[in-house]
């Protein structure tokens, strides 16, 4: 569920553990291809190349950053979701980016992005 500071439910979306990978488990797929349930937590971040967005689910301890390498009609949602928007990731690649600590969900085209809530 998304929570608000007030403790009340903006959105009640619950992952399904047999269909999406928990943030905090990304350590154990680091190079596999996952399903994600993600809040999108920034605008674009990056410097023009490839989108870059901050994510979270709750459960990680570490930065998640969406980063769009090849945008196509399956994963424009993305980039057109709002700050705040729930989405699932279908099929991201998820890599250690170790010069910022952080790991990198990369979105190709062999990836799916739906807006689950805006």
């Amino acid at each position: 569920a998304i929570l608000r500071t007030d403790g009340r439910r903006r959105v009640d979306v619950r992952e399904n553990a047999e269909r999406c990978a928990p943030m905090a488990d990304s350590e154990s797929h680091v190079t596999d291809r996952v399903n994600l349930l993600a809040v999108k937590l920034s605008h674009d971040l990056s410097d023009g190349d490839n989108a870059l967005y901050l994510v979270g689910d709750g459960s990680q301890t570490v930065d998640h950053y969406l980063v769009c390498t090849r945008e196509t009609a399956l994963n424009r949602d993305l980039r057109e979701a709002d700050y705040g928007a729930v989405v699932f990731v279908e099929n991201g690649l998820v890599l250690w980016n170790d010069d910022e600590g952080a790991y990198n969900v990369v979105v190709d085209d062999e990836t799916v992005v739906d807006l689950v809530a805006p």
